[in-house]
């Protein structure tokens, strides 16, 4: 399950390649089921809707995602990592996008 830290027990909200993140704040992963980078422990969530996959991946292995990847049906894709400020503000910034085909 994948919840925000803001709305803790929450259903993350569907996300597509044209969201901001605004305001998102943590994403707790709570049980991952994939191992993204091949080093024997669990970090990754792929969740399917009726418009996009979206890859939500743990690097650090604390709880909380770090990236999230989204690729959309008509090919639309975007990705963004979870930044923490010394000031204790967060926020996830776009770090790619485009278009497939």
């Amino acid at each position: 399950m994948i919840t925000s830290g803001e709305f803790p027990g929450m259903d993350l909200p569907g996300i597509d390649a044209s969201s901001t993140l605004d305001g998102l704040g943590p994403v707790e992963l709570d049980h991952p089921t994939q191992d993204i980078d091949g080093d024997g422990t669990l970090d990754t969530i792929t969740t399917n809707g009726d418009e996009a996959m979206q890859v939500w991946t743990d690097y650090d292995h604390d709880g909380i995602a770090d990236h999230v990847s989204v690729v959309e049906k008509d090919g639309d894709y975007a990705a963004w990592e979870f930044h923490r400020h010394p000031d204790g503000t967060s926020e996830w910034v776009r770090t790619d996008e485009g278009k497939i085909g």
